[in-house]
């Protein structure tokens, strides 16, 4: 009997020994689950894990990739310096697109964060001003330090904005953008590291090891950086509420053939009000404060929400139920893993290319048909026999 127990043990013991080798071998290798925002592994995370399911895309290696080559990305080099045109503040590969609508502050913190992290996005950036006084066009401290503020021709909705930046990016003939939050602010990884060179160097080495790319996440996207052919030829659903949407569309990205992934360059942090760093204050100093920041939850949305009117904040109720019924009956639930779930509308609402374009999604698309098919796209938006509802502002 002692014999039997003891075999008994022996197994178990052995058991228990071979579980937690598989469960740390899984870990290690990063195959449990993705990072968590801050790209600590859950494994090793201290904050409480969340107890529902977040509408939220995933991509592999995301938040922990980084390049190899920081330390050769100093602030301050001159332009005629510069061995790499991508990395110059004079150039025409890429702009840096900041879409605006409400609190003119908040974005003028997220300039002066871009300010602070790197030499080269805020003299290529884009602002497009949404705004119902397009306040952002005729501000004159903005004006004078990016490239561009182009006002939007009438009220957009948040979709409409994405294909409003893929237009933009077509007609100035531009392989790719980056996209970031107008609440968001940016700290390079280091003091004095240019954190723009350092996400064109991540954007790089992921362009080299998958030629499919379509976009690249650095902080969520916080800041993503979309190339342009992917984006001219999967469009956002105008259908779709702000929240989620990013979901659908890069679901119906993957689905084209198109990759998507991540890279590791910067801190970010998302913002609720100013907090008035100033030009003085030293690097160690900017992150404690953004980090106390960050600490606090509390009306995280304040910054938009009060700035709404009572008309613009009952169009957003109404598209957001409206919303989540079309998605419903677009992808048979509402949920964020898209990639080969069956799409029941048409193209180009949905990864299917029509019967005339058998091609759609080709990833060697010369300009000439990417502005045949961007404008067939749109086309197809205008004559949609149930469009979105309008925003109203």
């Amino acid at each position: 009997m002692v014999g039997r127990r003891t075999d008994r043990a022996v197994l178990a013991i052995v058991s228990l020994a071979v579980f937690v080798f598989v469960w740390l071998s899984t870990a290690l290798s990063g195959d449990i689950t993705t990072p968590g925002s801050d790209g600590v592994p859950p494994w090793q995370s201290t904050r409480a894990k969340p107890t529902t399911t977040k509408m939220r895309f995933e991509v592999e290696e995301a938040k922990k990739y980084v390049p190899n080559e920081h330390e050769h990305n100093p602030r301050g080099l001159p332009d005629a310096n510069e061995p790499d045109p991508w990395k110059r503040r004079d150039q025409d590969t890429w702009r840096l697109i900041i879409l605006f609508q409400h609190n003119f502050p908040i974005l003028q913190q997220a300039i002066e964060g871009f300010e602070r992290a790197s030499d080269i996005m805020v003299p290529n950036a884009i602002i497009v001003d949404n705004s119902k006084d397009k306040v952002a066009a005729s501000n004159s401290w903005l004006l004078r330090r990016v490239k561009e503020v182009v006002p939007t021709p009438k009220p957009l909705n948040f979709p409409q904005l994405h294909n409003f930046m893929a237009t933009l990016a077509l007609e100035r003939g531009l392989e790719f953008y980056f996209w970031a939050h107008a609440d968001n602010y940016v700290l390079a990884l280091e003091p004095g590291r240019d954190m723009g060179k350092d996400a064109i160097d991540c954007l790089r080495e992921q362009r080299a090891r998958f030629p499919n790319w379509g976009m690249i996440l650095f902080a969520y996207d916080h800041l993503a950086a979309y190339r342009t052919q992917t984006l001219v030829q999967v469009p956002w659903d105008p259908h779709v509420f702000q929240y989620g949407s990013e979901c659908d569309a890069y679901g119906r990205i993957r689905d084209a053939g198109y990759d998507a992934k991540a890279c590791k360059v910067h801190y970010s942090f998302d913002m609720k009000r100013v907090i008035g760093i100033k030009d003085s204050d030293p690097w160690e100093r900017v992150k404690a404060r953004l980090e106390e920041e960050a600490e606090d939850k509390r009306g995280r949305n304040d910054w938009r929400e009060k700035s709404m009117s009572d008309t613009e904040q009952a169009w957003r109720k109404k598209m957001k139920e409206a919303s989540k019924e079309y998605l419903a009956s677009k992808w048979g639930e509402v949920k964020c893993k898209l990639k080969g779930v069956p799409c029941h509308k048409p193209w180009p609402y949905c990864p299917t290319c029509p019967t005339d374009m058998p091609d759609c999604y080709s990833k060697s698309m010369s300009q000439e048909d990417l502005v045949r098919l961007h404008q067939r796209v749109h086309e197809e938006f205008s004559n949609d026999p149930n469009p979105p509802m309008p925003l109203e502002a």
